[in-house]
């Protein structure tokens, strides 16, 4: 007997305090509830979005996401929302970024950071053949699911009936793809077609990939997407819209090295549906994540060539160096050179020390030289003392400017970890003009610049509940997650956070 089984999970948060430009806090509540089914080869989920504050226009309350799945060798089939990526993401890119929410300071509200796609996907295998049929709608995220955006529309009736969901900002794209595989021996063919229509305005995409293993230490991919029913097959000039990448990946015993390579041109599908790889490193450390490159898909050549080394006593170099390069009358070249190395001077001790330089153009930055040191001492048993301290100056139009980022923080196992943040900056494009009172004794002077000092603490209640705890002023500016960038806003206020599972 085969009995069904209920699964999901939650996550709320509630928000006191006040985002750039706001005199006074103001109250939000955030949740996100996902419920499962499961029964043989058949799965239903559904997720109800909801966000509350006094902000007029910005709450709702929406059934974001409902799926229907059959699974049964050789075929698969999903009704309803559902994420899927074709190739490496140069036509087509669903993705989500677990425990993200999204804040946009001009809507007010918050939702969960996804892209998924309403509509119907069909699978199926046979031998060395894979098919796959992609029909629907990708989520545009940059607008929340406030009435102004889905007005009142319901999931089911654009799966099932005629939609209106074209004429919706949130799901403005159409797509129709099919994508095959044929794999022979240790190599994979790919091709994919795919029609793409937003606001009556149809474009016709082709895509070939390979990958595989040229030996037991070498292995490749590369993919040529193209837009063709305006352009030729073989046009790849300036005015043709097309997306070139490929890599190498080298392997032996304690070394490691990877070099990739894009040529990305006019190759912005509609509201940004497609994300091709951006080849530039996604940093831990928060003066790099924050000052990243992020792609521009419309035009951008470049390479990304990264190296590790692994040494007998468990110690790893790693290096990486990364150009891409946007020509807009004028080229404008982004250039970074990372070294990290990574240690354990005692067995109680591990340490990374990573320095990085770089030129950033676009962002008027150069000779940025950025800095730190990672500490995680094991005081007593399953209990550690962690710091981080990291450093930051460039240079723009002749004046320096730093960013400093101070952690110290305490954990026991992962049940409780407590960190304390503090990070100062004089970069003018993030002060505003800020001045701080700083004081030495009985004299007072004025500091050209902006503190940020916040606390978080995570408590794991038991396997399934999580709470986190933030209080004070938090750094905002660009992040980077999971290959994806976005915006986050300054906050300063209270923010708790409840994760459950069931």
């Amino acid at each position: 007997m085969t009995y069904a089984q209920f699964s999901g999970n939650n996550l709320g948060e509630y928000q006191n305090g006040k985002l750039p430009n706001d005199t006074e806090g103001i109250e939000s509540f955030y949740d996100r509830f996902v419920v499962n089914y499961n029964k043989n080869n058949f799965k239903v989920s559904s997720t109800i979005e909801q966000f509350n504050t006094p902000t007029e226009g910005s709450s709702y309350v929406n059934l974001s996401q409902l799926s229907f799945q059959y699974k049964n060798k050789p075929f698969e089939v999903k009704l309803g929302n559902f994420y899927e990526t074709i190739g490496r993401g140069t036509l087509l890119r669903s993705f989500e970024v677990p425990g993200s929410i999204l804040q946009d300071i001009s809507y007010r509200s918050r939702q969960y950071f996804n892209r998924d796609v309403l509509g119907a996907l069909a699978k199926y295998s046979y031998k060395n053949l894979k098919f796959k049929l992609i029909y629907g709608n990708p989520l545009n995220y940059v607008f929340p699911p406030v009435p102004e955006f889905t007005k009142g529309f319901n999931n089911l009736k654009s799966v099932f009936g005629k939609s209106e969901l074209a004429n919706q900002q949130r799901r403005s794209d159409n797509i129709l793809a099919l994508n095959s595989e044929y794999s022979i021996k240790q190599h994979t063919i790919g091709l994919a077609v795919m029609k793409h229509n937003s606001n009556s305005v149809e474009n016709e995409y082709a895509m070939l990939s390979g990958s595989g293993n040229i030996s037991s230490s070498i292995s490749y991919f590369t993919e040529i997407s193209k837009e063709v029913s305006k352009n030729k097959l073989t046009d790849f000039s300036d005015n043709a819209s097309f997306a070139l990448y490929g890599g190498f990946n080298f392997y032996l015993n304690s070394f490691g090295a990877s070099l990739e390579f894009k040529n990305y041109k006019n190759f912005l599908i509609g509201s940004g549906i497609n994300e091709p790889p951006a080849l530039v490193k996604e940093h831990t450390y928060k003066t790099l994540n924050r000052s990243t490159h992020v792609l521009i898909p419309t035009n951008e050549t470049g390479y990304q060539f990264e190296a590790f080394y692994s040494f007998k006593d468990y110690s790893t170099l790693t290096f990486n160096n990364t150009l891409a390069q946007n020509d807009f009358g004028i080229i404008y070249s982004f250039i970074e050179y990372f070294l990290e190395y990574d240690f354990s001077p005692t067995e109680k001790m591990d340490l990374k020390l990573f320095v990085d330089y770089a030129n950033d153009p676009l962002k008027l930055q150069e000779n940025r030289i950025s800095t730190g040191v990672y500490s995680n001492i094991k005081i007593f048993n399953k209990r550690s003392f962690i710091t981080e301290y990291e450093y930051q100056n460039f240079t723009r139009e002749f004046k320096n400017y730093v960013n400093h980022a101070l952690t110290v923080g305490y954990t026991h196992t992962s049940k409780l970890v407590i960190n304390l943040v503090t990070e100062f900056s004089n970069d003018p494009d993030v002060i505003n003009g800020k001045t701080t009172v700083g004081k030495i004794g009985s004299k007072k002077f004025n500091i050209i610049g902006k503190f940020w000092t916040g606390t978080n603490i995570k408590y794991q209640i038991n396997r399934k509940n999580t709470i986190q705890l933030f209080a004070g002023k938090r750094r905002g500016g660009p992040a980077c997650n999971a290959g994806v960038c976005y915006e986050v806003p300054d906050f300063e206020g209270l923010e708790i956070r409840l994760t459950t599972r069931f």
